[in-house]
C-alpha cells in the first residue's frame, strides 16, 4: 500500500484520505461476527449507552485479533506507514467500536463538530488532560450509501485552521471537562462521506468531524484506531499547534 502524490495531497489540503476496498471481506465479516456475537451475549444495557457512544461498544473486544486484525492484517497498517513513515507507527492495542442505531425521528440537523480526546464526561479523558494522538485511522464494516445513514463527516481543511488557531492562542483551555469546540471559522461545510464495507479512512487529528444522524434501516458500524508517531509526546500540547509534526511520509511534498 503507497500513497501517490495525488493522495498526500490530498492528505494536506482536505486532512482525511479515503481508500475504497482496502479491508478484504473476510476481515470484514470476521470482525462483524465478534461485534454481532457480543451484542447478541450482552445486550446494551439502557445506562451504559452513553458511556458507549462516547467511548466503544463492546468494550471486551477492543483488543481482540478480529477487531486488531483490521489494522495489523491488512494494507491500514502500510497505509498509516506511507503517510507517517516506515516503522514510525506504534502498533495499536486496543480499538473503539463504533455503532450508530437508526433514529429515524432524528431529523437532518447537521451534525456538530468535535476534535477527540478532550475531557467529556463519559469519554474517560480526565479533566486537565487532552488525549491527542497523530491520526486518525477508520475500517468501515458496513454501506453508508447515502447522506444521513450514521455517516462519518469531515469539515475539509479544518485541520489547518484548528492549527493556525492553537498556534495564535494555545491549547490549555481544552483542558477543561466539557470545553467547547474553539471559536473557530470553519473553511468549508460538512461532508458526510458515503463508504461500503471494507472502505478505509486516515485522518488528522485535528480534522473536525462528527456523525450524522443514522435515518436508514441499518446500524453503522465502523473500527477506530488512534495511532501515535513513534517520537509523540503525550504530555506536550505542542503538536497542536505543529500540524506536520510526525507526518513524515508526507516530507517531500513541503
Amino acid at each position: 500500500m503507497t500513497l501517490s502524490d495525488d493522495d498526500r495531497r490530498t492528505l494536506e489540503d482536505s486532512g482525511y484520505v479515503l481508500v475504497r476496498g482496502l479491508v478484504a471481506p473476510e476481515r470484514v465479516g470476521a470482525a462483524l461476527a465478534a461485534i454481532n456475537s457480543s451484542l447478541g451475549r450482552n445486550g446494551l444495557p439502557p445506562d451504559a449507552l452513553p458511556r458507549m457512544r462516547a467511548h466503544t461498544f463492546c468494550p471486551e473486544l477492543v483488543g481482540d485479533a478480529a477487531i486488531l486484525d483490521l489494522y495489523r492484517a491488512t494494507p491500514m497498517a502500510a497505509l498509516a506507514e506511507a503517510a507517517l513513515g516506515s516503522g514510525r507507527v506504534r502498533t495499536p492495542h486496543d480499538a473503539q467500536i463504533a455503532l450508530v442505531f437508526p433514529t429515524p425521528d432524528a431529523g437532518r440537523a447537521p451534525p456538530r463538530p468535535h476534535i477527540d480526546g478532550l475531557p467529556r464526561a463519559q469519554n474517560g479523558v480526565a479533566a486537565g488532560t487532552i488525549y491527542h494522538f497523530t491520526a486518525l485511522a477508520a475500517v468501515f464494516l458496513s454501506d453508508a450509501a447515502v447522506p444521513f445513514s450514521g455517516n462519518f463527516t469531515v469539515w475539509p481543511g479544518s485541520h489547518r485552521a484548528l492549527a493556525a488557531h492553537f498556534a495564535s492562542n494555545g491549547a490549555a483551555s481544552l483542558a477543561r471537562p466539557d470545553t467547547p469546540f474553539p471559536p473557530v471559522p470553519l473553511p468549508e461545510p460538512p461532508r458526510q462521506l458515503t463508504v461500503t464495507a471494507g472502505d478505509a479512512l486516515l485522518a488528522h487529528y485535528l480534522l473536525a468531524h462528527s456523525v450524522s444522524a443514522n435515518l436508514g434501516p441499518h446500524i453503522r458500524y465502523a473500527v477506530f484506531f488512534r495511532l501515535f508517531d513513534d517520537a509523540h509526546d503525550a504530555a506536550s500540547t505542542e503538536a497542536l499547534a505543529d500540524l506536520w509534526r510526525g507526518w513524515h511520509g508526507l516530507a517531500k511534498l513541503r
